[in-house]
């Protein structure tokens, strides 16, 4: 049963981050119409938006992975951060040139931060790290 929790803690935050940062596009269209026009590309202000968005989710989300570890969270939080590094990678991959480069590379290097902070703030004891 542990490890059934600890496979949850991990993956479930991880698609937490993901429905929430899909969640960002709706969002910021809603807020900014006239930026997101069809063909054209999205300007650099709304692109850092998003990163900062990005940033404040990471942070949320490795939070709850620490939260929700049944032990050995740093374990729990490493496995986290490692599978969205991962899939930044490959995300960032297949999307190159699709936005600027910037865009990516700033994701993936928020992520490493973030992902620690969120570690940090869930201010679990140092006997169940």
């Amino acid at each position: 049963m542990a490890i059934l929790k600890s496979i949850l803690s991990v993956l479930g935050s991880y698609v937490l981050s993901i429905v929430l940062v899909m969640a960002t596009d709706p969002l910021l269209h809603a807020l900014f119409p006239n930026d997101y026009k069809q063909g054209q590309t999205i300007p650099d202000s709304l692109l850092w938006l998003s990163t900062a968005m990005f940033t404040v989710i990471s942070i949320f989300c490795a939070w709850v992975c620490a939260k929700l570890a049944p032990s050995r969270v740093r374990v729990h939080v490493i496995a986290f951060f490692a599978l969205g590094e991962i899939m930044g990678l490959v995300a960032t991959v297949l999307n190159w040139g699709k936005t600027p480069h910037w865009y990516s590379i700033a994701w993936l290097l928020v992520w490493i931060p973030a992902v620690w902070i969120g570690w940090k703030l869930a201010g679990r004891s140092i006997s169940e790290q």
